[in-house]
C-alpha cells in the first residue's frame, strides 16, 4: 500500500470579497500556493479547523503587496510588505500570486511545518511451518524409545516498529506591547488621585494558552499640605506617589480584541518633602500590596493598540503626621480601585 501524507496543519486563503476579486485574487493565490505545497492548501470557502493557518494577501493601487500569515488564534506568524514595482504593461497579478506562494513555501519549510509520512503497512508475517521432527530412535537392546527434550515453539515474528511521532507544532512568536497609560485611583475615605504611567508587556504561548507579563511605573501630580506649627511659622509638606506594578494575565479572545484577567503585586513609593524653618527634608516611604485586574485590549493592523484596565487592590497604608503634635494630615489608602486607559504600539 502507498504511503499516506497526514498534514498536521493546513492553510486557508482569506477572501475579503469574491474569489476572483483583487489583484492577485484569492483564486490565483490558492492555485499558486497549491502548486508549491500540494495537499496543504484548503479549497476556497472550506471550513477552518483548530489547526488552520490564515493567509491574507492584498495590494494597493500602486502595486505594493502585503502578506500576513496568522496562527489559528490570530497571532502573527509571517508578515511581508513588498514595495511596488514599475511594469510597462501594468501590474502582473499572476506574478504577484507566485511571489506570495514562494514566500509562504520558504517559511513553511524553514519553520518546520513539513508533514510526517506514515510508514506503509508491513506485510502480514506468518510463523514458519514447524520442522518435522525425526522419528524417535528405538533402542535395539530393549525396544524402548529413547527420551528426547520437548520441542521448542517456533519463535514469533517481531512486531513492526511504531510510526514516527509527528513533530510538535512550532511556538507562536512572542508579542510585545509598549504604551502610556492614564488613570484615576479611588481609595477608601474618599481619596482619589490622577496618575500617568509607562507600561511594558510581553505575551507567549504556553500550554496552548497565551500568558502575558506586564510591568508598569507611574507617578501622580503631587499634593501639598500646609499647617501652622506656631503663630509665626507655617510648615509645608509636598507628597508624591510613584506606583510600581508587576502582574501576570491570561489572554483570551473576546469580540474584536482579547480579555485579560490577571493578578499583580504592587509597591507604592511615596516621596515626602517637608519644609520647616530648619530647611527642606525629603524622605522616601513604601507600602506593599496586591491586586486583581481585568483588562480588555484591541490590536489594529497599524500596530497600534488600546487597553482598558480596572484593578481592585489592597496595600499596607502609610500615614504622615505633623512633627509638633503628631496629628495625621495624609494617609495612603488601605483599599483602592484603579481605572485607566492605555495607548501604545504592539509588535511584531
Amino acid at each position: 500500500m502507498l504511503a499516506a501524507l497526514v498534514p498536521a496543519y493546513a492553510i486557508a486563503i482569506l477572501m475579503p470579497a469574491g474569489p476572483d476579486d483583487g489583484c492577485p485574487s484569492p483564486r490565483q493565490v490558492n492555485d499558486a500556493l497549491g502548486a508549491h505545497l500540494p495537499a496543504v492548501v484548503l479549497p476556497l470557502g472550506h471550513a477552518m479547523g483548530p489547526t488552520t493557518l490564515r493567509l491574507a494577501v492584498a495590494t494597493d493601487a500602486g502595486g505594493a503587496m502585503r502578506l500576513d500569515l496568522t496562527d489559528p488564534e490570530g497571532g502573527p506568524l509571517l508578515h511581508r510588505w513588498l514595495p511596488a514595482v514599475e511594469h510597462s504593461r501594468g501590474i502582473d497579478c499572476a506574478a504577484l500570486a507566485e511571489t506570495a506562494a514562494l514566500i509562504v513555501e520558504r517559511y513553511w519549510h524553514e519553520v518546520g511545518y513539513d508533514v510526517a509520512i506514515e510508514p506503509p503497512n508491513p506485510p502480514p508475517t506468518t510463523p514458519p511451518p514447524p520442522t518435522p521432527s525425526p522419528e524417535k530412535p528405538v533402542a535395539k537392546s530393549t525396544g524402548k524409545p529413547i527420551a528426547r527434550p520437548p520441542e521448542t515453539a517456533a519463535a514469533e515474528a517481531p512486531a513492526p516498529p511504531p510510526p514516527p511521532a509527528s513533530p510538535p507544532p512550532p511556538l507562536s512568536p512572542a508579542r510585545t506591547w509598549i504604551g502610556a497609560a492614564g488613570g484615576e485611583r479611588l481609595g477608601d475615605a474618599g481619596t482619589h488621585e490622577a496618575t500617568v504611567s509607562i507600561a511594558f508587556a510581553v505575551e507567549r504561548s504556553l500550554w496552548s494558552r497565551r500568558i502575558g507579563l506586564r510591568l508598569s511605573a507611574g507617578a501622580d501630580r503631587g499634593t501639598t499640605y500646609r499647617w501652622t506649627a506656631s503663630p509665626d511659622v507655617t510648615d509645608r509638606a509636598t507628597l508624591r506617589e510613584v506606583p510600581l506594578r508587576m502582574g501576570v494575565y491570561l489572554s483570551l479572545p473576546f469580540g474584536p480584541g482579547q480579555i485579560e484577567p490577571g493578578l499583580g503585586v504592587d509597591l507604592d513609593v511615596i516621596s515626602a518633602a517637608v519644609s520647616d524653618p530648619s530647611g527642606t527634608h525629603t524622605r522616601l516611604s513604601a507600602g506593599p500590596g496586591g491586586d486583581a485586574a481585568l483588562a480588555w485590549s484591541v490590536r489594529f493592523r497599524t500596530n497600534l493598540y488600546f487597553r482598558l484596565i480596572a484593578a481592585a487592590g489592597a496595600e499596607v497604608p502609610y500615614r504622615f503626621v505633623t512633627t509638633e503634635n503628631q496629628s495625621p494630615f495624609w494617609s495612603t489608602p488601605r483599599v483602592y480601585l484603579d481605572l485607566g486607559l492605555e495607548l501604545g504600539f504592539w509588535f511584531p
